[in-house]
């Protein structure tokens, strides 16, 4: 049994107040400049004191903690970015970028029922705000719903058509819901408009993989390893495409780099136990499963790998006692009952 690390999730868009937007006052001109152009703590700093500069009010001072709220969420402080976007909201509760950013630090602390409130109220405000549309189909695709991401994806590319996010995101969807052609239209034109980010061509390679198609997704997972050479996840996935091909030597050299870059990569450890059960080297692939299960002592699939190799080796009884394990894990899994089935018979254990 091979472990596929799923596709990534839907990249979630920022978005900010432009500087023009907030007129500067006397002395801090540059701070509110700085607060609409700069990023990360810089921008969160000059935010910070225009803000108690009390130079500003109502519509202005909203801007302000509007884009202070965003540079939150981009250094992933979803309660900060939430202080600050219901500061902002109090003082102009018809903003619909306010909305949407507290939206977003919503969806990253998992509270997909608030940010889908959020992301609705943007969209009421400003119905031809492409993002928002957009980041309401990652909150439905994180909730399995694929159809409603599908079509709030769709009315932001149609608002949008040049974004690559969006392509990007939709093309998730698609394959999510076992749609793999039209992940491979949307994925490869996310190529076109942006052809530099591997993780487009990791999940095209996913796309074509699902299709059964596996020269094409090692040629994908070339490229996004060529991209960065760090990607584990796509030495993985590359090794489950050589896997499906029974090149088991390239596999196993893909799983050991994914290893390598990632020693505690679990999936790497359950594919390289079944590429060694392949190759008949039953000591490794069990060295393989136990490390597998003291990662996660609950994965069902390591537990079937290593009940493989005991029962290849003839050691019956341990292999019964491994696709018991299984069984319990996975109850609904034929494999594993018809496996017991037979172990039972030839030990003679009831």
């Amino acid at each position: 049994m091979l472990g596929v690390v799923l596709a990534l999730s839907a990249l979630v868009a920022l978005a900010f107040m432009p500087a023009s937007w907030l007129p500067g006052v006397g002395g801090v001109d540059a701070d509110v400049d700085a607060c609409g152009r700069a990023s990360g703590d810089e921008a969160i700093a000059a935010c910070t004191r225009a803000i108690e500069s009390g130079q500003y009010d109502g519509r202005r001072l909203a801007a302000l903690f509007n884009n202070r709220c965003s540079e939150w969420n981009g250094k992933h402080d979803s309660d900060k970015a939430l202080a600050d976007c219901d500061q902002a909201i109090g003082l102009e509760p018809d903003y619909a970028l306010a909305f949407f950013n507290r939206g977003n630090a919503s969806f990253a602390k998992g509270q997909y029922d608030r940010a889908m409130d959020d992301y609705d109220q943007s969209i009421r405000l400003n119905p031809n705000y492409a993002l928002a549309f957009n980041n309401r189909g990652n909150t439905h695709l994180n909730q399995g719903q694929w159809d409603r991401a599908i079509a709030d994806y769709s009315e932001a590319i149609r608002l949008n058509p040049r974004k690559a996010i969006m392509f990007y995101n939709r093309g998730t969807a698609y394959d999510a819901a076992g749609q793999h052609d039209r992940a491979i239209e949307d994925f490869s034109q996310a190529i076109l408009l942006e052809p530099g980010h591997a993780d487009v061509f990791y999940n095209r390679g996913l796309a074509y993989k699902g299709k059964g198609e596996y020269d094409r997704a090692i040629a994908d997972y070339d490229q996004a390893i060529r991209l960065d050479p760090n990607y584990a996840n796509a030495f993985n996935n590359r090794g489950n495409a050589y896997f499906a091909k029974c090149d088991y030597d390239r596999a196993i050299a893909d799983f050991n780099q994914a290893i390598q870059l990632d020693p505690d990569h679990l999936q790497s450890f359950i594919n390289r136990a079944a590429a060694y059960n392949a190759k008949g080297d039953y000591d490794r692939a069990i060295a393989d499963s136990d490390q597998a299960i003291r990662l996660n002592p609950n994965l069902a699939s390591a537990f079937y790998n290593r009940g493989t190799s005991w029962e290849r080796k003839n050691d019956p009884q341990r292999a019964l006692a491994d696709y018991r394990r299984f069984s319990e894990l996975a109850p609904s899994d034929l494999d594993g009952q018809r496996a017991v089935e037979r172990l039972t018979k030839a030990t003679g254990n009831p």
